[in-house]
């Protein structure tokens, strides 16, 4: 609303086995609140460099990751679960199918 960029991780912490887990809605009530555009992330293979129960700072193991930055997807004009929803899709479009969500 001021200008603040803010990043969040929809999950609310790492996966143990790579696969996108279902998100908690505090990132989407405030974007939607403010009707901020949301510009995702999908990341593929840091579940293999940085695991669940890798602490910062100790190194990552070797290997490489990948970072898709998507378009900007609009908040203003989508109710709270349409923009979670649409958030979720775009993510899980630049996932490889491995890390893509067991229940869905």
């Amino acid at each position: 609303q001021d200008g603040v960029h803010l990043c969040a991780f929809p999950e609310g912490t790492r996966s143990k086995d790579g696969h996108l887990l279902p998100f908690k809605n505090g990132a989407f009530k405030m974007a939607h609140k403010v009707g901020a555009p949301v510009v995702c992330f999908s990341i593929i293979g840091a579940g293999k460099l940085m695991p669940a129960n890798w602490m910062f700072p100790r190194r990552p193991a070797h290997g490489s990751m990948k970072i898709i930055i998507h378009p900007p997807i609009e908040s203003s004009d989508k109710t709270e679960k349409e923009l979670a929803q649409a958030i979720r899709e775009t993510i899980i479009s630049g996932l490889p199918e491995e890390q893509h969500p067991l229940n869905e």
